[in-house]
């Protein structure tokens, strides 16, 4: 065997021989590490490029909140998801959303024909929101619009609309705004975030506030804050009491509502405690009054965001979380579990009793005509079914649920709630608090848009 070769691989007897050169070896050798070097940059790539995305995904959750609420800094916020990926289409959706917002048609134009972007559904109703928009009487009736002219287009499951906001998602610092705010302005702040007596007030000017507020809806959203899970308990203990006490108060010189009316009763009460039969006798007398609540959600509305116009960005947003905390829901969830708790101890002649007194407690929230209300009265009449079984109030029960589900399953299609368009929003909020069933039956195809 010659220096200048290597022992061959065993071989099968009819293949010839083949022998490898040292300068082939090595040749070879370096070949197979460049190839396997190219594979580590593609991998390396990879992940680099799966690693801007991610971040890129993250900048455009957190730039959402400034596009929604149409704040200065919006683009500028937008612009650090585009840092890591220039092409990533949901922070170029933000952009298109927020140039439309501002009637920089050509520019909505020239980010929608990108791709990523273009001829995608999303794209397609903005395109079309923004030729309408121009000769629309106002925003709500350009995409409801929009949206019926491209058939009604599913966004349920978007992966370029960001998240909604939510009501406890606040679109502004409202104690930046403080100091500028009148003393109507700082209450109805407080309404809005009972944890601001703690940062900028003290409890006298609180307890002041509440001495001279006649506001049911005010006091009741402070009442829905202090009693909530995660609400800071050295806030509770100070405050809760006195809140209490002047709702309370107003109960004996109001007109008479079943929300102030249950209050009352169900005062230091826990979910787990029956109903004494004094409690029942009197609840039956309760279900007799004929309104839930007074003012009514659009007049509270109205009241909140003139206070906020001017004070905070997207007033209507943060009128609507006032709105929502002062439906005093959390008073039908107690009455709910103290009822189910009841059930057992009780004939069947009462159980039936119990169901005729829910049910017309129920159908008083079902007339709010929010989402929020309505079904937490449907789910009041379904319990009272279950209690007096009959089965007309059972049959009326269930197709009323299954009717909300339809309604609030066509708003979900349409995505309403996740478009970051602030004036849509705005408009979106202020409909809602009119009267959010005929806003959600229109999306389902009955009636016309409010």
């Amino acid at each position: 065997m010659s220096n200048d070769s290597v022992p061959s691989e065993p071989r099968d007897a009819t293949t010839p021989e083949r022998k490898w050169s040292r300068r082939g070896v090595l040749g070879w050798s370096l070949g197979l590490t460049s190839l396997l070097a190219g594979g580590g940059v593609a991998a390396y790539n990879w992940r680099e490029e799966r690693e801007n995305e991610a971040q890129a995904a993250k900048f455009t959750r957190m730039a959402a909140p400034f596009v929604f609420a149409g704040a200065p800094e919006a683009r500028a916020e937008a612009d650090w998801a585009l840092r890591f990926d220039r092409r990533y289409p949901p922070g170029l959706f933000l952009f298109a959303c927020i140039d439309l917002e501002q009637g920089l048609w050509k520019q909505v134009r020239n980010t929608l024909g990108v791709h990523g972007l273009k001829d995608t559904p999303e794209a397609n109703l903005l395109l079309e929101l923004a030729a309408r928009r121009p000769g629309a009487s106002d925003w709500r009736h350009a995409f409801f619009d929009a949206w019926k002219a491209l058939g009604e287009p599913d966004f349920s499951k978007s992966p370029l609309l960001p998240e909604a906001m939510t009501i406890g998602h606040l679109l502004d610092l409202p104690e930046r705004n403080w100091e500028q705010a009148s003393e109507a302005q700082r209450f109805a702040l407080v309404t809005l975030d009972v944890s601001l007596v703690k940062r900028n007030a003290d409890p006298i000017w609180f307890l002041k506030q509440l001495r001279d507020t006649s506001s049911v809806p005010q006091l009741m959203a402070l009442y829905t804050q202090l009693t909530a899970a995660d609400t800071d308990p050295s806030i509770a203990a100070v405050l809760f009491d006195d809140v209490e006490k002047r709702l309370l108060q107003l109960a004996e010189t109001s007109p008479p509502t079943l929300q102030l009316a249950l209050l009352r009763l169900l005062k230091g009460s826990t979910a787990a405690m029956p109903f004494q039969r004094s409690e029942l006798e009197t609840l039956e007398q309760l279900a007799t009054i004929p309104k839930w609540k007074e003012p009514s959600n659009g007049d509270f509305f109205q009241e909140t965001r003139s206070l906020f116009d001017g004070l905070l960005r997207v007033p209507g947003h943060h009128a609507w979380r006032c709105v929502c905390l002062a439906q005093g829901l959390s008073l039908g969830v107690l009455l709910h579990q103290r009822a189910e708790a009841t059930k057992t101890q009780l004939s069947e002649n009462d159980q039936r009793w119990m169901g005729r007194m829910l049910w017309d407690i129920g159908a008083r929230q079902r007339e709010q005509h929010s989402l929020l209300e309505m079904s937490q009265g449907m789910r009041l009449q379904n319990f009272s079914s279950e209690l007096t079984h009959h089965v007309p109030d059972m049959e009326k029960a269930v197709n009323r649920w299954v009717e909300l589900g339809i309604w609030d399953e066509a708003v979900q299609k349409a995505a309403c709630y996740r478009w970051p368009l602030p004036s849509l929003q705005e408009e979106a909020y202020a409909a809602r608090a009119r009267d959010e069933a005929t806003w959600m039956t229109a999306f389902a195809g009955v009636g016309e848009l409010p």
